[in-house]
């Protein structure tokens, strides 16, 4: 598998849906939840996250599917509420296939408001199935990290292991990496504080790596295919500074451990 990306703007260095007829568009009014340009929950405030998230990434899934010669005099507004009422109902029947009881579309509807997850949902199977709206459904998602639809469909529905080639025993990925990170370097007599470095580039030619791939096992491996697919930049990151710090930083003169927060990703390759 080979996936290029970025995580995060560089930086200068330093030294699936249910399918639904198409009604008549309806009456222009407010949309019941409008729908932004489908940014990662990751990149949401705290307060965005959540069932929220989970909402708003049904909503424009949806919104993206609104096409045809029908729709093609709607207004921006038209198009909204329809894509607000099409997820509505999509979640509403997810929760009722994960419990086993319907929610009405007024409780899906106060609990994005709210940002609370419904009663007897699972929130992280939630959330998987959000980053699969996010890129488009199963497939997208399954293009982006490089697996099968049938390893994303498990990983939806038990939050298994996403990364390719795992087997019972485990695996790994391997990535080519280059970032920008602050490092905070403990002072080396005890309770003395310490210092940070700010803006250190480090990839694969950082001691002791030397060139070679960094390889990352589980459950780090499926986070960061998973994050990666999902353009979360912020989990992508996380990941990463903290393989650093257990493979890179660890082996580096002075007291551990060095506390390593990436900053930017400037480019990341990601292989089986």
């Amino acid at each position: 598998m080979k996936k290029m990306g970025k995580g995060s703007p560089p930086g200068p260095p330093p030294a699936p849906a249910g399918a639904t007829a198409d009604p008549s568009p309806p009456a222009a009014g407010p949309s019941p939840a409008p729908a932004d340009t489908g940014t990662p929950a990751s990149a949401l405030p705290p307060s965005a996250r959540g069932f929220r998230a989970v909402f708003r990434a049904a909503v424009n899934r949806k919104l993206r599917e609104i096409t045809g010669q029908k729709w093609q005099s709607a207004t921006d507004a038209q198009k909204r509420a329809e894509a607000a009422r099409r997820a509505t109902a999509e979640v509403a029947r997810r929760i009722e296939r994960l419990t086993g009881k319907r929610p009405a579309d007024s409780t899906i509807r106060r609990n994005a408001n709210k940002n609370t997850t419904p009663r007897g949902a699972d929130q992280q199977q939630l959330n998987r199935q959000a980053a699969i709206d996010r890129a488009g459904g199963i497939k997208q998602f399954a293009t982006k990290a490089g697996v099968s639809t049938k390893k994303v469909s498990q990983w939806r529905e038990t939050g298994s292991g996403i990364a390719p080639g795992l087997t019972d025993e485990g695996g790994a990925v391997y990535i080519a990496f280059d970032v920008t990170c602050d490092i905070f370097h403990p002072a080396s007599i005890p309770g003395k504080g310490g210092t940070t470095e700010y803006g250190r580039r480090l990839d694969n030619q950082s001691h002791p790596l030397y060139g070679s791939d960094m390889a990352v096992s589980e459950p780090d491996a499926s986070s960061l295919v998973a994050a990666h697919a999902d353009e979360d930049d912020e989990m992508t990151k996380e990941v990463i500074g903290r393989q650093i710090e257990i493979q890179v930083t660890s082996t580096w003169y002075g007291r551990q451990p060095k506390a390593v927060t990436v900053t930017t990703v400037h480019s990341l390759e990601i292989r089986d």
